[in-house]
């Protein structure tokens, strides 16, 4: 078996670092002392890296007297090796070949050291579930890829020319009548003119308490985006199982009583709206798992799994709902852990480049005031998750409190933050026999001038 390190390509960046000190800043900030094998290579890599950091010299004299200032890495590299490696003559035309074969050989330790972690992880049955294992694993593996990622700095002109020509090419797509998709699309038209968009990269929270009817409304989206917008969705349910979901959406498509659907008792008028319902539904590119309490890591494997299913496609992810999900670590902090997961499940909408629409459940101390309209602070555990969402959506139906209110069959979509759109409240007509959300009438805002 070969060795994976190479103490001669290790000795010929080391020396080349030293011996160009202009120029060789690029290849500094990709390594990092772990990618050298010797101690006492890393030994004086770190002080290559922490003189560069500073702004500062870090030739083979400089280096030296840095090293011979601490005892402890004088006795890792004496000084008869340090004058062996600098009277090395490295070709600094080969530093980035021999970088890269450094990085290389470093990435095949780190594989090696992760198998036996694996295993450990494997065998400690008392500190991990296979869940969490699953996870810390996964969580490992995703720094094996021996790449600094970093996002390039950039001037404001070479950032105000890109997005000039974007604004200009879809300004001339949308007058020669081609249709423009810069993000997606709730299908409510009120809601819409508010928002202006949901963004490809945004984290959209639903909130509401039980019966408001959160779920109806995630799914409406969902219904819209597959059927009338052709995006590819996947909707990750823990709470509910996926005939479940598929009862609801049949209710809704079909426009027919979920109560009907459920018990299967129905006319021959009925059936005919269940039969075109599924028909529409067999259709949408809309891909469900019902996995009770997912992880983070569940709901990335199963994007993965979704864009290799559609030929990289992935427009939409929905999560119901925020609390009952797997946090990474469980550190018996819930607000701590609601944190990380909304964090997470921010990163996700990034790393995939599609919204993710995640529902939440509000405290129940909101049932104690007089006006029960909710706000921010309700969200449970709502710190972090005010901070990493984009939108904050809640849903109010006056007719859960009050059963004479005049706004029976209404329903209020509060808008608490909106980073790139207006809060404000929208009103939606709603069903929730028939699973249905939908833009009111004309008539209806009519009525209100009237009143």
């Amino acid at each position: 078996m070969s060795e994976l390190y190479s103490i001669p390509v290790e000795q010929a960046v080391l020396s080349s670092l030293m011996d160009h000190e202009q120029g060789s800043g690029d290849y500094i900030e990709q390594l990092t002392e772990s990618d050298f094998y010797a101690t006492r290579h890393q030994v004086i890599f770190h002080h290559i890296k922490n003189q560069y950091s500073k702004g500062e010299a870090h030739d083979s004299l400089v280096i030296w007297e840095m090293i011979r200032r601490n005892a402890q890495d004088a006795q890792h590299c004496t000084e008869e090796y340090f004058l062996e490696l600098t009277s090395t003559i490295a070709r600094f035309g080969l530093l980035g070949t021999h970088v890269k074969k450094l990085k290389d050989l470093a990435v095949r330790r780190k594989i090696q050291d992760l198998s036996k972690t694996i295993t450990t992880i494997a065998n400690d049955t008392e500190s991990y579930t296979s869940e969490t294992a699953i996870e810390k694993v996964q969580a490992l593996a995703a720094g094996l890829d021996g790449k600094v990622t970093q996002n390039e700095t950039c001037s404001v002109g070479d950032v105000s020319k890109d997005v000039l020509e974007s604004i200009l090419d879809r300004h001339q797509k949308i007058h020669a009548g081609i249709e423009v998709k810069v993000g997606v699309k709730t299908g409510f038209t009120e809601l819409d003119n508010k928002l202006d968009r949901i963004d490809r990269t945004d984290l959209v929270i639903i909130g509401a308490r039980p019966s408001m009817g959160k779920t109806t409304l995630a799914q409406n989206i969902m219904l819209d985006l597959a059927v009338n917008q052709g995006e590819v969705v996947l909707f990750m349910s823990g709470e509910m199982s996926k005939e479940q979901i598929m009862e609801r959406m049949i209710s809704g498509v079909g426009q027919i009583s979920l109560k009907k659907v459920r018990s299967a008792l129905f006319d021959e008028a009925d059936a005919g709206c269940i039969y075109q319902a599924v028909k529409t539904i067999q259709q949408c590119p809309i891909f469900i798992n019902d996995k009770a309490s997912p992880s983070l890591a569940d709901i990335r494997r199963e994007a993965r799994k979704v864009k290799q299913k559609t030929g990289g496609r992935l427009n939409a992810i929905v999560v119901d709902y925020l609390q009952i999900m797997t946090p990474p670590e469980k550190s018996g902090n819930k607000v701590q852990e609601i944190g990380d997961i909304s964090w997470g499940l921010k990163k996700i909408a990034k790393d995939f480049e599609c919204p993710v629409i995640a529902l939440s459940q509000l405290n129940r101390s909101l049932e104690n005031r007089q006006d029960k309209r909710p706000v921010m602070s309700d969200i449970r555990e709502s710190g972090a998750i005010e901070q990493d969402a984009d939108i904050i959506m809640f849903i109010y139906r006056d007719e859960v409190y009050n059963k004479s209110s005049k706004d029976m069959g209404v329903a209020e979509i509060i808008i608490g933050k909106a980073r790139n759109g207006s809060t404000g409240t929208v009103r939606l007509a709603t069903d929730l026999s028939k699973a249905s959300f939908s833009d009111l009438s004309p008539e209806y805002y009519s009525h209100m001038e009237g009143l």
